[in-house]
């Protein structure tokens, strides 16, 4: 489980969306769709025997977090793209991460594939 690079991915994710706890300015939507978010990274980490439930847990992670940076983007102060700072990096980011899980799962998956028509 540790030794596999989504593994890592998926840390990252559950790690970035989590210091968005930490942040003056989240509201409480934004609380807990990365509440949410960490703990389906969280989870996923753990499916690593049923692939096909963790690449539709990242696809479903992938949702929240585009949820996330149109809740960074839309406040109650409305949009201004003067007022973008590095905090909405921070979904993105994750999302860059998950994507990566996403094909190393593929990949894996495509890998046990191939060995079981070996036998």
């Amino acid at each position: 489980m540790i030794q596999r690079i989504q593994t890592v991915y998926f840390f990252l994710v559950f790690c970035l969306t989590g210091s968005l706890f930490f942040l003056p300015f989240a509201t409480l939507l934004l609380l807990i769709d990365a509440g949410t978010v960490a703990v389906l990274a969280f989870v996923a980490i753990f499916l690593f025997k049923k692939r096909k439930l963790q690449i539709k847990t990242a696809w479903f992670i992938m949702l929240l977090l585009v949820i996330a940076i149109v809740l960074f983007l839309v406040k109650e102060d409305g949009f201004s793209i003067s007022g973008i700072t590095y905090p909405i990096l921070i979904p993105f980011i994750a999302g860059i991460f998950d994507y990566l899980a996403i094909r190393a799962v593929k990949k894996d998956e495509q890998l046990i594939r191939s060995l079981d028509r070996l036998r």
